[in-house]
């Protein structure tokens, strides 16, 4: 049989219900593929996050709340799915390429979710210096984890003149322990964190510092650093993503006058964090 003899190629008006079923069937798939690469390799930078950040922001302004990450999935599929009528491929294979091709063109356009890094609260002290036992150091990719004994952690209530900064403590407690590869975690996206100030809109990642402290306390992760003010006081939001826990996401009120300590804990569970992830609404 000749190459080509099956590429399902019809004149105009001969497309029935079936085939263009098959067509937009064709586009969402293209689309999937699009999205599953782009997660896959750009991770927690995945333009998903920043197009869900804008239809989190429009529903809020249309009363319809938070919009989670899965419809935000589902509207991408549907607009492959319906973008056949649009571009008309004759053929599923090319329906499929045309999908890919679609969202490889938004997630071109958008830009990437990129959180900055926290801020150190103010001089480095001398006395806080790691034990040679039992401890991790890890600075590759900017990421600075280290464990030290309980006695001879400090805690710094230095805040830097420099600039207006909330100094904050972030005790992230882990039942059963802090995993031992958290290192590796951090860098395949296996453990997560996001430190939201509402009042002047910026994001930080919590493990990927520009100065402040990560520590690793007995079953805690300790994150010490300063945040940005531009007021007396703001709402501060944390939200807390971990392979074999359920995510966090906790808001808490910071001011000027006085550190803020805080406490999250992890509660075990079993679901797949992808799946928890598309339940959740990555407004910021």
């Amino acid at each position: 049989m000749a190459y080509g003899a099956k590429r399902g190629i019809k004149s105009p008006g001969e497309f029935g219900i079936m085939d263009i079923a098959g067509m937009g069937l064709a586009g969402a798939a293209g689309i999937v593929a699009a999205l599953v690469t782009d997660y896959q390799q750009k991770g927690e930078a995945s333009s998903l996050y920043t197009i869900n950040q804008w239809a989190a922001t429009l529903g809020e302004i249309l009363g319809l709340g938070q919009v989670p990450l899965w419809m935000v999935v589902l509207g991408l599929i549907a607009a492959g799915g319906l973008s056949i009528f649009y571009f008309q491929p004759i053929t599923r294979q090319g329906a499929f390429a045309q999908g890919f091709g679609l969202l490889a063109v938004i997630m071109t356009a958008v830009p990437a979710d990129l959180a900055g890094g926290l801020q150190p609260t103010g001089p480095m002290l001398p006395d806080l210096d790691p034990v040679a036992v039992n401890r991790e150091a890890l600075v590759e990719d900017g990421i600075v984890v280290a464990s030290f004994k309980p006695e001879e952690a400090r805690v710094i209530e230095v805040q830097d003149a420099r600039a207006a900064r909330y100094v904050v403590e972030l005790n992230i407690m882990f039942p059963g322990g802090v995993p031992s590869d958290i290192g590796a975690m951090i860098r395949r996206g296996a453990l997560r964190g996001r430190l939201h100030n509402a009042d002047t809109n910026e994001t930080f990642n919590l493990f990927r510092t520009a100065g402040g402290d990560v520590v690793i306390r007995g079953d805690s992760v300790v994150v010490r650093a300063g945040v940005p003010a531009r007021s007396t006081d703001a709402t501060l939001w944390v939200r807390i993503e971990c392979e074999g826990y359920a995510i966090e996401e906790q808001s808490a009120r910071a001011t000027l006058n006085s550190s803020l300590d805080w406490s999250v804990e992890m509660r075990p569970s079993s679901m797949p964090l992808f799946i928890q992830r598309l339940s959740k609404s990555y407004w910021f």
